[in-house]
C-alpha cells in the first residue's frame, strides 16, 4: 500500500527568509505579533504584499518623499532645481507603471510613486512658469528704459 505524501500547505506571506541578525529580529517580531492580528485583518497581514513583507513597508517608508515634496511647495521657485524635479518625477512615473506590471500587484507602491511623480512635476512647472515670468519682466524692463530716458 502507498501512502500519499501530504498535500503543502498553501502558500503564505513569508517574513525575511534571510539569515542575519536582523532577519531573526524581524522574525521574531512577525512571530510575535501573528498572534494579536484580528481575523478581520488576516487577509491584509497574510497578502503577499502585506505587512510582513518590503513590498508593504518600502512605500510606507517613500511617503515621506511626497511630504517633502509637499513641503517644498511653499520654497521660493528660484531655489527649486529643475533637474532634480525632473529625475525624480520621470523615474517615479516609470515605477508607477512597474507597481502595476508586477506580481503581486502593489497598489500602494503605484499611489506613492504617482503623488511622488506629481509633487515632482509640479514644482517643475513651477520652476519653469517663475523663469517664464522672469524674462518676461527683463524683457519690459528693457522696453521702458527708453522712454524713462526719453522723457528726462
Amino acid at each position: 500500500m502507498s501512502a500519499t505524501p501530504p498535500t503543502p500547505p498553501a502558500p503564505t506571506a513569508a517574513a525575511s527568509t534571510g539569515k542575519g541578525l536582523h532577519s531573526r529580529a524581524y522574525n521574531g517580531l512577525i512571530k510575535a505579533c501573528d498572534k494579536y492580528v484580528p481575523a478581520k485583518m488576516r487577509p491584509l497581514w497574510m497578502h503577499p504584499a502585506g505587512p510582513k513583507t518590503i513590498f508593504f513597508w518600502g512605500p510606507i517608508v517613500k511617503w515621506s518623499l511626497v511630504i517633502a515634496g509637499l513641503g517644498d511647495l511653499t520654497r521660493p521657485a528660484d531655489t527649486i532645481s529643475p533637474n532634480g524635479c525632473l529625475a525624480l518625477g520621470a523615474t517615479n512615473l516609470i515605477w508607477t507603471r512597474y507597481s502595476l506590471v508586477i506580481i503581486p500587484k502593489n497598489y500602494s507602491l503605484f499611489a506613492v510613486n504617482l503623488f511622488v511623480s506629481l509633487t515632482q512635476l509640479f514644482q517643475l512647472g513651477r520652476f519653469y512658469h517663475y523663469q517664464w515670468e522672469q524674462s518676461k519682466l527683463e524683457k519690459n524692463d528693457g522696453e521702458q528704459c527708453p522712454a524713462i530716458e526719453a522723457s528726462l
